[in-house]
């Protein structure tokens, strides 16, 4: 009996072995194939698609001017005419970016996008070098939009936190009908919180000029004009790649001082929506657009 008790005993500490074994090589495995999946060549995080859900108000707009009119933000806009065929970009975090003019339609005066945004999705912290931007909703939602609380542009070759001093940062909601402006250089973002947990649609970005800002989407990122991979960690290829085209973007959250950045509340610096710039654009922008 004592015998056969010391086997068992003995059966039991080796089948422990094993799993114990088994379990550390498990580990392992893991462990590596994360280490393969951080270290392997990431891709930039925007990428054409071909289709999305039209409204009636975008086939509206094929055919003319849309007019935008919100009394109590004083908001009145008449939209250029859209694009029938246009591109569609989406991004990591979900949201489509519909180019409804380029500046190869506009006379080169800026870029205009429908973004359809899916609830929590929105761009890391990240600033234009050489574009200013106008968000302008035209749909009931609950948009946050984070700015500088001053007034205080980058120049070309400075990154905030690594050259140059992290701004103080803030945030406000946009709701229907109010439209935000961020200058050139200043550091911004947006997240769509709406209660809805619906996808936002009608919210319209403006970038002018918007040299760059296709290939910008179209996710090239080599000197080359190429998509092939780059061999970095994703955030770094993400910041790289937007770089090239003077948008740097940094999912760390580096340029912001933290990484929880869309915790970030309190003032914004008041820049004005320069809404009477935005239509003078929308204006003279009619000049190229194609010919049917």
């Amino acid at each position: 009996m004592t015998i056969f008790s010391s086997g068992l005993s003995a059966r039991f500490r080796l089948r422990a072995l094993l799993g114990t074994r088994r379990f550390f090589l498990l580990v392992l495995a893991f462990g590596l194939l994360v280490a393969a999946a951080i270290a392997s060549p990431a891709y930039a995080q925007f990428f054409e698609v071909f289709g999305f859900s039209r409204t009636p108000l975008i086939n509206k707009g094929v055919t003319e001017r849309i007019v935008y009119d919100f009394p109590g933000s004083k908001t009145h806009v008449l939209m250029p005419k859209f694009l029938a065929k246009p591109r569609i970009f989406q991004t990591g975090g979900g949201d489509q970016l519909v180019m409804l003019r380029t500046p190869e339609d506009t006379c080169g005066l800026y870029q205009l996008s429908e973004t359809i945004a899916p609830y929590d999705a929105g761009p890391p912290p990240h600033f234009h070098f050489a574009s200013s931007e106008w968000f302008f909703v035209t749909e009931d939602s609950e948009f946050r939009i984070y700015g500088t609380k001053e007034y205080n542009p980058l120049q070309p070759g400075q990154l905030p936190g690594i050259n140059a001093p992290v701004p103080v940062m803030g945030s406000i909601t946009l709701n229907k009908g109010d439209i935000a402006y961020s200058p050139k250089g200043t550091l911004h973002f947006w997240h769509n919180e709406s209660q809805s947990k619906q996808p936002i649609r009608g919210f319209y970005n403006v970038w002018t000029p918007a040299n760059g800002v296709t290939n910008w989407f179209d996710g090239v990122n080599n000197v080359d004009g190429s998509t092939k991979s780059l061999n970095l960690p994703g955030p770094q290829a993400t910041t790289l790649q937007t770089a090239l085209w003077g948008v740097p973007h940094d999912p760390t959250g580096r340029f912001v001082g933290r990484a929880d950045y869309r915790n970030i509340r309190g003032p914004i610096a008041a820049s004005g929506d320069h809404l009477s710039e935005l239509q003078d654009l929308f204006d003279r922008g009619e000049a190229c657009y194609p010919k049917s």
